[in-house]
C-alpha cells in the first residue's frame, strides 16, 4: 500500500530542529505578534505626546500683550471720572509699575491720592501726598501735593491744619496759579472757622488772571455778611438756665428740651422739700444731690445747644455761597506721547 504524505502543518505550528529530533512550537500572543503590537502602542503614545506639545507650545510662544502708556493712563482716568475710585487706583498703580519713567508718573500718584480723598479715605490720601511732597524733585508737584494735603484737612473739617498747608503753598510756591488756588482755599477755611473779615481779606489776594478771581471777589463781599448772622450768646443761655431750668433752651428755640429740664428739676426740688418737711433728712439729702446733677446738666445742655444753634446758622449761611474749587481740576486730560511696552509669554 502506498503511504500518504502528511499534510503541511497549520500556520500556527512551526518546526524546530534540535539535533536529530524535531518538535513542534505553537505561536501564541507572547510571540512575534505581541511584540509588534507593543511597538505600535509606543509609537502611538510618542506621536500623541508630540502633537500635544506642538498644540500647546506655539500659542504660548506667540502670545503677546501690548500695554500702551497713553491708553493705560486714560483708562485709569476714565475709571476715576466715572466714580470707580478703587479700580482707578489699581489702574494708576499698574501705569506707575509698567512706566516708571513716564512724565505722567507724578501726576498718576497725585490722582491716586485724589481717588482716596474722593472715597473719603483722608489718611490714605495724605500718606500719598506726603510721599510726593518729600520725594519729588519737581516744585510743581510738591506744591500740588501740599495743596491737596490742605484740602484733605479742609474736607475733614480740621481748618487749623488745612490753613497751615495752604499758607505753606502761598509761601513756598512760585507758580502764581498755585498761589491763587491756595489763597482761595484759605479763604474758604476762614469761612469754615467763622472768621468772616479775615476770609474777605484772603479772597481779595486772589490775582486777576486766576479763574477763581471773580468768585473770590464775590465771596470777599458776601463773606462779610457773616458778621450780621444773629448768633446767640452761650453765656446768656447758661445764665437763663441757672435762673430757671429750661429757660436756656427756650432761648435757642429748643422747647421740648426746655420742658424736660423744667419738669425734671421741678420734681426733684419738690420731692426734696417734701422729704425735709416729713423729717426724712437722708432721703432729702439724696434727692438734693441728684437734683444738683440735673441742675448742672441743664446749664451745660443750654450752653451746648447754643453752640449748635450758632453752628447751624453759620453752616446754612455758608451753603448760600458758591465754591468753584473742585478736585476734577487736577484730573483734566493732557496730551502726552505714549510708550509701548511688549511682553512675550
Amino acid at each position: 500500500m502506498r503511504r500518504m504524505n502528511a499534510p503541511y502543518p497549520p500556520w500556527f505550528i512551526t518546526r524546530a530542529s534540535s539535533g536529530s529530533s524535531t518538535r513542534l512550537k505553537t505561536m501564541t500572543s507572547g510571540g512575534s505578534m505581541g511584540m509588534l503590537l507593543r511597538r505600535d502602542k509606543y509609537i502611538l503614545i510618542l506621536f500623541s505626546t508630540l502633537c500635544l506639545i506642538s498644540y500647546t507650545g506655539f500659542p504660548a510662544i506667540s502670545a503677546q500683550i501690548l500695554i500702551d502708556s497713553s491708553r493705560q493712563f486714560d483708562f485709569a482716568r476714565t475709571c476715576m471720572k466715572s466714580g470707580e475710585f478703587d479700580t482707578a487706583i489699581v489702574e494708576f498703580n499698574r501705569f506707575i509699575h509698567f512706566f516708571p519713567d513716564d512724565s505722567r508718573t507724578p501726576e498718576a500718584r497725585c490722582l491716586i491720592g485724589i481717588c482716596h480723598m474722593e472715597a473719603r479715605r483722608f489718611e490714605a490720601a495724605r500718606k500719598v501726598f506726603f510721599r510726593i511732597a518729600d520725594t519729588t524733585s519737581a516744585p510743581r508737584f510738591r506744591c500740588r501735593a501740599l495743596l491737596l494735603i490742605g484740602e484733605s484737612y479742609y474736607r475733614q473739617k480740621i481748618p487749623s491744619e488745612a490753613a497751615y498747608y495752604f499758607r505753606q503753598v502761598i509761601e513756598e510756591c512760585r507758580d502764581p496759579e498755585m498761589k491763587n488756588m491756595a489763597c482761595y482755599r484759605l479763604g474758604w477755611t476762614r469761612l469754615q472757622e467763622g472768621r468772616w473779615r479775615e476770609a474777605s481779606g484772603t479772597f481779595r489776594r486772589v490775582g486777576k488772571g486766576s479763574p477763581f478771581y471773580e468768585s473770590a471777589g464775590r465771596l470777599a463781599v458776601q463773606g462779610l455778611k457773616g458778621e450780621t448772622i444773629p448768633l446767640k450768646k452761650p453765656a446768656v443761655a447758661g445764665a437763663m438756665a441757672a435762673l430757671v431750668p429750661g429757660m436756656g433752651h427756650v432761648y435757642v428755640s429748643r422747647f421740648r428740651d426746655a420742658m424736660t429740664a423744667f419738669v425734671l428739676n421741678g420734681l426733684f426740688v419738690w420731692a426734696a422739700i417734701e422729704s425735709f418737711q416729713h423729717d426724712q433728712e437722708v432721703l432729702g439729702g439724696i434727692l438734693c444731690a441728684l437734683e444738683s446733677g440735673w441742675y448742672t446738666g441743664n446749664i451745660y445742655s443750654a450752653v451746648n445747644c447754643t453752640h449748635k444753634y450758632n453752628r447751624k446758622l453759620q453752616e446754612n449761611f455758608r451753603k448760600t455761597l458758591k465754591d468753584q474749587f473742585h478736585l476734577n481740576l487736577f484730573a483734566a486730560g493732557r496730551g502726552c506721547g505714549g510708550i509701548v511696552l511688549t511682553f512675550h509669554f
